[in-house]
């Protein structure tokens, strides 16, 4: 299956994966700021926005096997941005298929998203088990919640979100799919197999996932490069747009 796309700008390809819950025009503000120095292309995740939720889910090999169908059509390797669930995504492709990048950016993302008995830099457990079960029967009280979450102590970014909530709510199938990729996934053991060009991008104030995590993911990837960014929650690049791109764009053009 197609995940639905869109293209815009000028320059080297840069390929955005948003978060749980949201879709590709989460980015839209943000994108203004990026296309005149690059190409931005932008995939809703199955189930999310324009891309259905199909029978296939969103379940771990399926995904990473669809983004590989998809990035292999690009006429050149892009750079790959995954925010929040989509820069595990990203990181779990960029694992299993460097060869399709040119470079990876990880933006308030995690090698495990849920703490365990040697990991606390995560969301505790618990919480991402009441999410899956008031995700059953309120899904979409469940989500603003969560994007509640995203933006708390951040005024800024907590306008830039405002009117999001009121969003077609994913599909209940797709988005329980992808809680338990959060709840499931660790890729921490793999992360010295990888070679490519990796920058990270992480709030202080992520309420989501802690900057321990952004810290670690740089301590274990070589040559990475680590942007912390000061008065940014969850989603930076909602918070400190410029200095964001200002990042982004001093590390790859």
């Amino acid at each position: 299956m197609s995940w639905f796309r869109e293209q815009a700008g000028q320059g080297p390809t840069l390929l955005l994966l948003h978060g749980w819950g949201m879709e590709s025009r989460v980015f839209a503000g943000w994108l203004a700021l990026l296309e005149p120095c690059l190409t931005c292309v932008t995939y809703d995740l199955p189930g999310h926005g324009r891309s259905p939720c199909t029978a296939t889910g969103m379940h771990w090999p399926d995904m990473l096997q669809q983004l590989q169908d998809m990035l292999s059509r690009e006429a050149t390797p892009p750079i790959l941005l995954g925010w929040s669930l989509g820069g595990l995504l990203a990181l779990g492709l960029a694992l299993s298929q460097p060869g399709l990048l040119k470079g990876l950016v990880l933006m308030a993302s995690s090698p495990s998203f849920r703490q365990r008995a040697d990991w606390s830099a995560g969301i505790p457990a618990a919480t991402l088990e009441d999410f899956g079960q008031r995700l059953e029967t309120d899904p979409q009280g469940t989500r603003k919640r969560f994007l509640a979450l995203q933006v708390l102590g951040d005024p800024q970014g907590r306008r830039a979100l405002d009117g999001m909530t009121a969003w077609p709510n994913p599909d209940p199938a797709c988005l329980a799919d992808g809680l338990r990729l959060l709840q499931e996934v660790d890729l921490r053991d793999a992360l010295d197999s990888l070679t490519l060009p990796v920058q990270i991008i992480h709030g202080l104030q992520d309420r989501i996932v802690p900057p321990e995590a952004g810290f670690y993911l740089h301590q274990h990837i070589a040559g990475s490069q680590l942007n912390m960014v000061e008065q940014a929650g969850h989603a930076p690049f909602l918070s400190r747009p410029e200095l964001c791109r200002d990042a982004l764009l001093e590390c790859w053009t």
